[in-house]
């Protein structure tokens, strides 16, 4: 299953994908998975059976959708990337609107697997953060554990462009696009950083110039908030 939506989709394939998505989500109420038929698609639509029927293969192909056989009844469960373009689509209308602002969210200060120092200490990385967010990160991250509760507001956060840290290649390996948006802790500039192509994770990356474990007197367990800004 693609871990995102193709970048290669035309914006018309794009847009019909996305209003396949915003109707099974209207039509189950909101939830992630319901009992759906071709039929009961493509009237809520106003489209031939035939077209609902090549849409739900095209969502499944583009890993927006599983389809869930049992029997004759049909499952369609929204994914992950699925619900991740529905928030694309949100922040974007969102953002033409002028509907923006501070975005926060709460969370569980936690230790990582020690690659936040590695990566945020490349230097074609370390040379776009001085230029793009105005400082240059202490060597490592502060990982979050976002509660529960706060999977909108952080799925809002992921689906707005942010400001683009491009990629780059290496002798040995490729690193990959980030998006950031700027933000505080407890006062403290900041910056969340996000891998372009990456699924939904419950945990973010924060960097600053300051070392914030020492700077807040933070450690494993502590609870805060982080005020993002979306309008970067």
């Amino acid at each position: 299953m693609p871990e995102n939506v193709d970048d290669n989709i035309t914006r018309s394939e794009r847009t019909r994908i996305y209003e396949g998505l915003k109707a099974i989500l209207l039509i189950s109420g909101g939830d992630k998975k319901a009992r759906l038929y071709s039929g009961s698609l493509a009237s809520f639509m106003g489209v031939s059976q035939q077209t609902a029927s090549k849409l739900i293969l095209d969502m499944v192909k583009a890993g927006v959708i599983n389809r869930i056989m049992d029997g004759k009844v049909q499952s369609i469960e929204i994914t992950e990337t699925g619900r991740d373009l529905l928030f694309e689509e949100y922040s974007r209308l969102s953002g033409i609107l002028g509907v923006r602002d501070n975005i926060i969210v709460s969370g569980t200060v936690q230790s990582g697997m020690g690659e936040g120092r590695y990566y945020v200490s490349r230097k074609p990385y370390v040379i776009q953060f001085q230029e793009k967010l105005g400082f240059i990160p202490y060597m490592g991250t502060l990982n979050i554990k976002i509660d529960p509760t706060e999977e909108v507001s952080l799925r809002r956060i992921r689906g707005y462009s942010g400001i683009k840290i491009d990629g780059f290649v290496t002798d040995d390996r490729s690193f990959g696009p980030v998006k950031a948006f700027m933000g505080k802790i407890s006062g403290v500039k900041c910056a969340v950083i996000f891998p372009e192509r990456s699924v939904y994770r419950d945990v973010i990356e924060v960097i600053s110039e300051e070392f914030l474990r020492e700077k807040l007197q933070l450690q494993d367990g502590t609870r805060l908030q982080i005020f993002v800004n979306v309008s970067n």
